[in-house]
This record gives C-alpha cells, structure tokens and sequence, in this order.
C-alpha cells in the first residue's frame, strides 16, 4: 500500500493567497479581519478586506471563500473598481478551483491576468500565472504549467519588490517534476535567500517540507527527519495549521514501513482538520486512516473510520451540490446584470432618439418611412428564405431516410450471397478427404462468412434499435487466441509478426460482439502497419476491469481526424499501407459493442509512431 503524499496538493492550494504574507495562525486572522470589517467606512477599503477574507478562507472552506468573493466583486462593480473585481475573480476562481472546478477556473484566471497586465500590475500578473500553472499541473497539462510558470519567473523578475519570486520559484520546483536535482537544489536556494529577506514565515516553512519531501522521495529519510521536525515546531509556533498537518504528512512518510506509527501521524492530522475546519482535507486524510486501519484488522476501528468516512463523504458532496447551485445563481445573475447593462444602453440611446425625433421630426418621418419600406423588403426576403431553409431541410431529412433504407437494402441482399459462400465452406467441409490446408482454409471462410452476416445484421439494426446483447461465460484468453490465429495469415501476407500476451480471464460478455471488437482491431493495426512491423495484442486483468490493448507501429492518426474515427460512416477513412480500402463502420461499432457491455474504448496515438487501441471492461 502507497502512502498518499500531501506536500505537493497543500504547498500548490497556498500559491492562491494574494494577501496572507503575516506570520499569523489563519483561524486568528479571518477573526481580526472579521471584526474590523464593520469599522471600514471607505468602500473600496471594504473590498479590499472582503478579498483578504476571501483568500484566508479558500484553504478552509470553498463557501465561504466563494462568499466573499461575489460580495466583494458586486461592491466592486458598483464602484467601478477595477482592481478590487480582478482581486474578487481571483478569490472566486480559487473557490472554484479548491472545489474540482478546473476548466471554471481556468477561465476565470485567464480573464483574470488579462485585466491584471491591462491594469500593469506586475506582481499580481506574475500571480495570475502561477495560479494557471498551479491548476494545469493539477489536472495533467505539465507542459502548459511549465510554460506558464516560465513565464511567471521571467514577469517577476521585472519587479524591484520581489517578495512574490520565493513563491514562483518554489512553484516551478513543484510543477516541473523532471527537473534535475541540482537546478532544484538551485531554485529552491532562490526561493529561500527571498522568504528570508522578507521574513516571509509560511514561504520558509514550506521550502522546508518541499525538501524534506524530496528526500523522503529519494529514501534519504535521516536527512529529511530534521527538516520535518523543524516544519512542524515552527507551524505551531506560528499557528499555520495546515502547514502543521502537513508536517505530520512527512512524519507518516518517513514512517511509512510501521503502519501504527503512521496511523497515529494520521488520527493527530484528522483532529487538527476536524478542529481547524480543513473540511476540504477531511475526505484525504480519512482515506490513509481507513486504509491503515484496515491493515490492523481492527474491527470495531475499521467499522468507526467507515462510518467517518461516509459522513465525511456526505457532507463533501452536499457542500459540492450547494457550491455548484450557487455558482450556477452566480452565473444566471451575472448573465441577468449583463443583460440589464445592454437594457439600460439600449434605454439612453431610446431617450436621445426620442429628442432628435423632436428637434429634426421632419427628418425622422423621412427616415422612419424609408426604414419601413427597407424593413418590409427585408422581412419579405427573410419569410422567403425560411420557407428556403425549410424545404431544404424537409428534403434533408428524405434524403438520410432514403441513403437509411437503401444501405439496409443492400445490406439485405447481401446476406445470401455471404450465407451462400458460407453454406459451400460448410458442405466442402463435410468432404473427409480435404487435406489439412484446404480445411483450414475453408474454416476460415465459414468463419468470416458468419461473421460477415452478423455484421450485415447490425447494419439493418443501427439505425432502428439498440440491440439486447446475449451474455455468457467467454474465456478471453482463448478468444484472443482464436482471433489471433484467425487473422495471423493476413500478417503473414505482409510479413507481420503478431506478439500475444494474454492472461486467464473469464468475463461474461457476448462472445460473438466481443470477437468482432478484437478482430476489428487486430486487422486495423495489420492494415495500417507496414511489411515486417510487429503488433502486440495484451490482456491484463486489473481489480475491478480488464484491459485489452492492440499496439502496432503503423502510421498513426492524425490530430485532425482523431475526433472523428469513432463516427458511424465517418469521413476519416485512409487506405491502409498496402492500399487496403476502408469502409468507416469498424470502429463505431466496436463503440457501441463496448459501451453496450459496460465498458470503454480509446486509442493514444503519434503520428508515423504506431497507436494503441484500449478496451476496458468491467469485472461483473
């Protein structure tokens, strides 16, 4: 069992804080901000302190960081502040992005550096981008969130008050994680020699954890034992909590081979949460209890962090449900008050109409009669064009009936030709004196004339009904090794070698749907990988799946064209290496095959380097 590590979520969750450079518990400094709120008289000082709340709030709870943000960027708009909006997006974004709304706040960020370069605003830019970088390396884009912390490294460096550069190159560490050791070594000095100068308390403490982490990743845990214990005694003496949580983190790490120690770093992390309010960590830190509890064998305990576990589980999700209404109120209100801006827009340039109209009437009778005439025209073309567009598109509609009923035409006729070709392998069959090769060969055609016929089967049915699949015990396993053997001769034309690693699986399935998904793929990788290419065909059962991959080293897909090869009659059809022509139906019906049994199918590809197909299907 891996350790879950904190370090990397809790230092990239701190990056978001504008404003929280006091080496002060944060518990102490919503309060002293709270209570001096209703003294501000000054507006705009009000704003600026709702967005201070607003930020000491977003590590603990994303309502009420959310809370404060809209507060802060109404008063804002109605001031015309511009600073103070950008500074309540920026709180707003971070609620967003603390409650798993990425690409929501990813867009905010974006608008957000934007207004900050207009307002040249340096540091704040520089701030913007880090954010970005942070959200990106969160959901998987590290080269996005390298770039972009570049870019924030090279816009700090323009500023004479640099204290914000501790926080941009400690970051660059973390979402840059193919760095070498000595350039983190070396930016991880830089990042110190500024916390230092500014005495920025939380930065120091977290460049301590940044490195303890390091080494506790590269098992050097005596070296990282002082770092940790430094981390935690100056969290408490300076009231960080969740830099306090975070050292007992490390603490479970460097004891990560003696499951009770860890467990007890753990029960000492939930009881900070629970008491600090950390309901956005409640959740993480109770998956490590559990699962340490459970290598115990502890009943009663096991049975007690479940039950915390799903209170947890049920407050995170209806506190997810509550944000996202409220969000989506935010946005209706926002989409009600843009609104409302055109109306009044609308409502001036009314009233300075009505007093030409009254200064020059002559002119405007003049105006208004050409202007009805003109519309009258207009509108005669436009009721022409819509019954147009509407015939056209009558005769749309009877043309796909027509291309539907005459491609389940043919695919009717078809069906005795093939059942024909398959009835002669059959009766050749029964002729006892065939040698070995001819039987082969005529196995082969029976098979793939059934086969055939299924497939004419579901092109009478796609477009009339989703079919009922018949489920049975299938031996994947062999059925990969039937598939192989059937399509090896079609290799062997083009002097391919198949590889075949299979593992014993038995997975209720529809054997005849399921054969033609693999055989789909096997003759995609055949056809489109040139002479002397090897393919692998792979089964791996996992915990809850299985995974099938068909790997070959052909061509690849295209960018342009990866969007479109799972589409029915799609137009992304290319001839294979040796001029195999495709027909654009494989693929979509091995989509809807797999996501009939439950189960997913996608393909990583590089151009002129090869692709992989995956289906995953579940264990039922």
């Amino acid at each position: 069992m891996h350790l879950p590590k904190p370090i990397p979520y809790l230092i990239k969750v701190v990056f978001f804080c504008l404003c929280l450079n006091y080496a002060q518990g944060q518990s102490v400094l919503i309060q002293q901000e709270q209570h001096r709120l209703p003294f501000i008289k000054d507006s705009i000082g009000q704003v600026n302190c709702l967005n201070r709340i607003g930020m000491l709030y977003h590590l603990k709870n994303a309502d009420s960081c959310f809370y404060y943000g809209i507060k802060a960027k109404a008063i804002a708009m109605r001031l015309h502040y511009p600073k103070g909006k950008t500074d309540a997006d920026n709180v707003i974004a971070s609620a967003l992005y603390l409650s798993g709304l990425y690409r929501e706040s990813l867009d905010l960020f974006s608008k957000e550096l934007l207004a900050y370069r207009q307002q040249a605003d340096t540091a704040n830019t520089a701030q913007a981008l880090l954010n970005m970088a942070t959200v990106y390396a969160e959901i998987g884009d590290s080269v996005k969130a390298k770039v972009l912390s570049r870019q924030a490294i090279q816009t700090g460096r323009r500023l004479k008050q640099d204290s914000i550069m501790s926080l941009v190159y400690a970051n660059y560490c973390l979402v840059n994680a193919a760095l070498p050791d000595d350039s983190v070594s070396y930016y991880l000095d830089r990042s110190r020699k500024v916390a230092a100068r500014y005495k920025d308390e939380r930065m120091l403490i977290a460049i301590l954890q940044i490195k303890a982490n390091n080494l506790l990743n590269k098992g050097r845990k005596q070296e990282a034992l002082p770092l940790i214990k430094q981390s935690l005694s100056e969290s408490r003496d300076d009231g960080l909590e969740y830099f306090e949580i975070n050292s007992f983190g490390l603490y479970a790490a460097y004891y990560a081979d003696k499951p009770d120690s860890v467990l007890s770093y753990y029960n000492r992390a939930y009881k900070l949460v629970q008491e600090r309010g950390y309901v956005f960590m409640r959740v993480k830190v109770l998956k490590v209890i559990l699962a340490y509890t459970e290598m115990s064998g502890n009943k009663d305990k096991i049975v007690g962090v479940h039950n915390l576990m799903e209170t947890a589980l049920t407050a995170e999700n209806d506190k997810l449900k509550k944000f996202i209404g409220d969000y989506i109120k935010y946005n209706a209100i926002q989409d009600d008050n843009t609104l409302l801006g055109i109306s009044n827009k609308s409502n001036k340039t009314k009233i300075w109409l009505l007093i030409a109209v009254c200064t020059v009437s002559i002119l405007l009778i003049l105006i208004v009669s050409r202007q009805y005439q003109i519309s009258r025209h207009l509108n005669r073309k436009i009721v022409q064009q819509n019954n147009q567009m509407q015939k056209t598109l009558i005769d749309l509609e009877q043309s796909q009936e027509d291309n539907t009923r005459m491609m389940q035409i043919v695919a009717h006729d078809l069906r005795n030709p093939i059942g024909g070709i398959t009835s002669v392998a059959t009766i050749m069959l029964e002729d006892e004196d065939r040698s070995a090769e001819d039987r082969m060969m005529l196995e082969l055609i029976k098979t793939s004339g059934q086969n055939s016929l299924e497939l004419v089967s579901d092109l009478l049915q796609v477009h009339t009904r989703v079919e009922n699949l018949k489920i049975e015990p299938v031996d994947l396993s062999l059925m990969l090794h039937y598939c192989v053997d059937l399509l090896r001769y079609k290799a062997d034309a083009k002097g391919q070698y198949i590889n075949l690693q299979t593992t014993p699986v038995i997975l209720s399935v529809n054997r005849e749907k399921m054969w033609r998904v693999v055989s789909n793929l096997i003759a995609n990788a055949i056809k489109f990988s040139p002479s002397g290419a090897s393919i692998l065909v792979k089964l791996e059962e996992k915990e809850k799946h299985v995974i099938i991959a068909v790997e070959d080293h052909g061509i690849g897909i295209p960018v342009e064209i990866k969007d479109k090869i799972f589409d029915m009659f799609t137009e992304a059809r290319r001839p294979g290496t040796a001029g195999e022509q495709p027909f654009g139906l494989g693929l979509a019906i091995s989509k809807q095959i797999v996501e009939a049994h439950g189960g997913e199918i996608w393909f990583n590809s590089k151009r002129n380097n090869g692709t992989i197909f995956y289906v995953k299907l579940p264990i039922v």
